[in-house]
């Protein structure tokens, strides 16, 4: 009985290459928030701060305001709120994938608790210059980034994993992680979050991210292993 247990549970090398590479990347960014959070709690100054800020408003003017006023709504509550409902449905109706709904309802919705926690916690004050619209609440981590990389990071995810050609797939992520970078920059250009309130989002959402991811891929693992063993058993059934 163990031994016909241990041949049903195989584990593919590509998912241990990944799911390594994902442990190296988000212990990476974990490493990262802490530095971030550590340097905000014994307020030692982000010295990037400013020059990022500097940097991203060499463009300013009217119609680029307007531009990123439209980019940051992409990152909202609201839209990726809806967004997360459509897609939701166009999984569990079109592809009757319920666990990857939700795990994708997990990603944003409890990234999004989380942030409200972290936010909390560190409860650092908005910036006060250069402010083009108004924003609630406390600045560390950027909800914003956050939000926007576990939406759109999972949304890749799915991409990825589908069917799709391979330039399609290829375009479709770097559209997605194109929007990630342009929805942090806004909110900086905006004068609503700090550089570093951005970069502590984008580190946050990529740990929640690759935990939901590697959660879903333990699922689907499990499911195909137990296929192909009930298969098995009936093919030998078949034989006997």
């Amino acid at each position: 009985m163990f031994g016909k247990r241990k041949e049903g549970l195989r584990i593919s090398p590509l998912i241990i290459i990944w799911g390594m590479t994902g442990l190296i990347f988000s212990g990476a960014c974990l490493s990262l928030f802490f530095r971030l959070s550590s340097d905000l709690t014994e307020n030692r100054p982000f010295l990037f701060d400013q020059k990022v800020v500097d940097f991203i408003r060499l463009s300013a003017s009217p119609a680029m305001d307007a531009f990123m006023q439209g980019v940051t709504e992409l990152g909202s509550t609201f839209m990726l709120g809806l967004l997360l409902l459509i897609s939701m449905i166009w999984l569990y109706v079109k592809h009757k994938n319920i666990w990857s709904a939700l795990f994708y309802f997990l990603a944003v919705a409890g990234g999004g608790l989380l942030n409200l926690g972290l936010k909390s916690y560190f409860a650092r004050e908005r910036p006060s210059i250069n402010v083009i619209i108004e924003a609630d609440g406390f600045s560390f981590p950027s909800g914003h980034s956050m939000g926007s990389m576990t939406f759109y990071g999972f949304l890749s995810y799915l991409t990825l994993r589908s069917k799709r050609k391979p330039l399609s797939k290829a375009g479709l992520v770097t559209l997605f992680g194109s929007l990630i970078l342009l929805i942090g920059m806004s909110r900086i250009y905006l004068g609503v979050h700090y550089p570093s309130d951005v970069l502590a989002g984008y580190t946050a959402g990529i740990v929640w991210l690759v935990l939901c991811i590697s959660l879903l891929e333990i699922v689907y693992w499990y499911k195909e292993n137990r296929s192909q063993s009930i298969k098995r058993r009936q093919a030998k059934t078949k034989v006997s």
